[in-house]
């Protein structure tokens, strides 16, 4: 599988989000499941896990690749947001399926 470039796949999510927009992306294996296509709502970006990431502002602040998305996976059982490490999303496509935040969590793009 081709990598797409890390600000292309940014720039796929910021868009998805600001129009309200689910996004797939293409993530590794981790702990709990295998490498594939997951289907997410984005809400928001962060320098680490939380509790104890800082949310950073899309378009002011510098975003690199270690940097955390926190989003919720479609289907998913948890009624938690998800983290995702930016560098480790290997593609992204827009859906252009709406969706409505969960939990009055705010989309912050």
């Amino acid at each position: 599988m081709q990598v797409m470039d890390f600000r292309k796949i940014l720039f796929i999510i910021a868009k998805a989000a600001q129009k309200g927009e689910t996004v797939e992306i293409y993530y590794p294996k981790t702990a709990r499941k295998k490498a594939g296509w997951r289907e997410i709502e984005p809400y928001s970006l962060a320098t680490d896990i939380a509790p104890e990431g800082e949310h950073l502002v899309w378009g002011e602040d510098l975003l690199s690749s270690g940097h955390i998305l926190n989003a919720y996976t479609v289907g998913s059982r948890n009624k938690t947001c998800h983290s995702f490490i930016l560098g480790k999303i290997k593609q992204a496509r827009l859906t252009g399926k709406n969706f409505i935040p969960r939990h009055n969590w705010k989309v912050e793009f």
